[in-house]
């Protein structure tokens, strides 16, 4: 009887995180006898609302305008940026992908400390005026992390990186990109496990993921997190989620991507780095099977040599169809056995470099300029070497459709999820993913892609699409599917969450309903990946696939 009242129990949980997770209501707090309680929230921090002009003026009906109002009253204009001024325009501009860009908030908020975003979350819930919150602001689909006519974080200022008494974790704000966290690591001879370019943000990359150059021997970035510290929606408290604390939370903010809360700090485990061998090396498109039998053979002897990590990837560049094969080993090794049957492959060129991984990642960094339309999409597939050779044909087949689009460049991209990276998502009670070791090593095809105009987005959308559904089918047919999709690749038209199985959705709505009944962070924090699907609903976009058990 106990266990049948536990299941009635869990079931009423997931079916009011349905309910919360399935789109905006007219209000969060549709009780409005819980506005006294969000005001006593505030005034533990200092806030007293009857002060407040903005907030008590009777003639200003516009939600955000109250709330950018009661900002620039409690921190002033260096903390809350205005529209037309020139620093509204810098801050807009650092985002990475045009579409984010063009994203117009009705101000800019930068927090200082971790009780300013308690504020922030409150304050939104009091005027019901949404926010999206910027770590490096790398998506590339507009309202991502940011939010037009709402407020946009900006956690610039949080941008501590700090090491405990025995250097075994690193406190990290959500402010760094990885290049500042590396940097600050390196004169200890130390990293974490992070992304690969210098100007990814900490925030996005750590919640849905993280591949590193150092992922084959320690796992994602997400699996070697310490602990993550959280602004509570229901009362703007900083929660600690760990192995020992809310075990649920640190579970669910490995995957979760936003839809758990605002993390203002990522105690990060470190680990030994010194010098990195980089070694990229393009072919001719008359070594495009050799080159795949080598990217297949070293995915699947992930186990073999923890320190290799690579990608390849696939374009059509100054008139001819390229393979470039990024290599990277942990240790300077000049040529280390696992890469050699790629050396063994004629390449039109080879450029090998040994730097720290703070050098590395800003040297990869700098070929990746902000500023142009941007598209990121991904499946993944288990890894087969006949199907590889056909998707690669197939992409080429297919790019002479947008050739002649400004500014365009599709490029194929090949990554895999080794043995020893699913080895280690099982690790602190696992993670929300949904992978594991039974079908592992697990191909990623991602395609990334630039280009000039607006005019242009419906093309270089629907050419993606096709070329997923063409993969997709075929993949069905050689029985070589699988549902997961990576959220740090994914596109706007992709449902993330469901990606990682049925189980898996229903554990994170009912954790998301236990810490955040009011559904704060997924109505009043509408953008990226949510519980309730694909950002752009309704709209062109693959589907995940079936659904998966957890």
């Amino acid at each position: 009887m106990r266990a049948l009242k536990a299941t009635l129990l869990a079931a009423l949980a997931v079916t009011k995180a349905l309910a919360i997770t399935s789109g905006p209501g007219p209000s969060i707090l549709a009780n409005r006898e819980e506005i006294p309680e969000v005001e006593a929230s505030l005034a533990k921090l200092g806030v007293d609302v009857t002060t407040i002009p903005s907030l008590n003026n009777r003639s200003s009906c516009n939600a955000c305008e109250k709330a950018c109002g009661t900002l620039d009253y409690l921190y002033g204009s260096q903390k809350v940026i205005a529209k037309g001024t020139e620093a509204y325009q810098n801050a807009t501009e650092s985002y990475w992908s045009a579409q984010q860009q063009e994203v117009k908030p009705s101000c800019i908020f930068i927090p200082s400390v971790d009780t300013d975003v308690s504020v922030l979350v409150l304050l939104a819930q009091l005027t019901e005026c949404p926010f999206a919150a910027k770590s490096g602001g790398h998506a590339a689909f507009a309202g991502a992390s940011s939010i037009p006519g709402g407020i946009t974080i900006l956690f610039r200022d949080l941008n501590e990186v700090l090491l405990n008494e025995d250097k075994s974790v690193a406190s990290v704000g959500p402010g760094n990109k990885w290049g500042q966290v590396y940097k600050a690591l390196e004169p200890h001879g130390l990293g974490v496990i992070g992304g690969r370019l210098s100007d990814i943000g900490v925030g996005g990359l750590t919640t849905g993921g993280g591949i590193s150059y150092y992922s084959n021997e320690y796992g994602w970035a997400l699996d070697n997190v310490e602990s993550f510290e959280i602004v509570s929606a229901i009362n703007g408290e900083i929660l600690s989620a760990s192995k020992t604390q809310h075990p649920d939370l640190y579970w669910a903010l490995r995957g979760g991507g936003n839809n758990l809360g605002l993390v203002t700090k990522f105690n990060l485990y470190t680990i030994p780095s010194s010098l990195l061998r980089g070694i990229t090396r393009v072919y001719s498109e008359d070594q495009f099977l050799h080159v795949l039998d080598a990217f297949t053979d070293i995915a699947r002897k992930g186990s073999l040599d923890r320190n290799a990590q690579q990608y390849v990837v696939f374009a059509h560049a100054g008139g001819m169809n390229i393979a470039s094969a990024e290599l990277t080993y942990t240790k300077d090794v000049s040529d280390p056995p696992i890469f050699r049957k790629y050396r063994s492959i004629p390449a039109l060129s080879d450029t090998t470099s040994t730097r720290t991984l703070a050098g590395y990642c800003s040297e990869i960094g700098a070929q990746d300029r902000n500023g142009q339309r941007q598209v990121f999409w991904n499946r993944t597939f288990k890894l087969n070497d006949e199907f590889v050779h056909w998707v690669v044909l197939h992409f080429f087949a297919m790019v002479s459709r947008v050739v002649e689009v400004p500014g365009a460049l599709p490029m194929l991209v090949f990554q895999a999820i080794t043995e020893p990276m699913l080895e280690k998502m099982s690790s602190a009670g696992g993670n929300a993913l949904g992978l594991d070791t039974s079908n592992g090593p697990i191909l990623i095809i991602h395609i990334l892609s630039k280009w000039n105009n607006t005019s242009d987005d419906d093309t270089m959308y629907r050419f993606v699409d096709e070329f997923f559904t063409a993969i997709a089918t075929e993949a069905e047919t050689r029985g070589v599917s699988n549902d997961f999709v990576y959220m740090n690749y994914a596109s706007r038209f992709q449902d993330v969450i469901s990606s990682y199985g049925t189980d898996n959705k229903a554990r994170l709505q009912e954790i998301a309903f236990k810490y955040d009944p009011r559904g704060v962070y997924q109505n009043l924090q509408p953008g990226y990946f949510k519980l309730k699907g694909a950002p752009s609903q309704g709209k062109r976009r693959h589907r995940h696939g079936r659904n998966r058990s957890g």
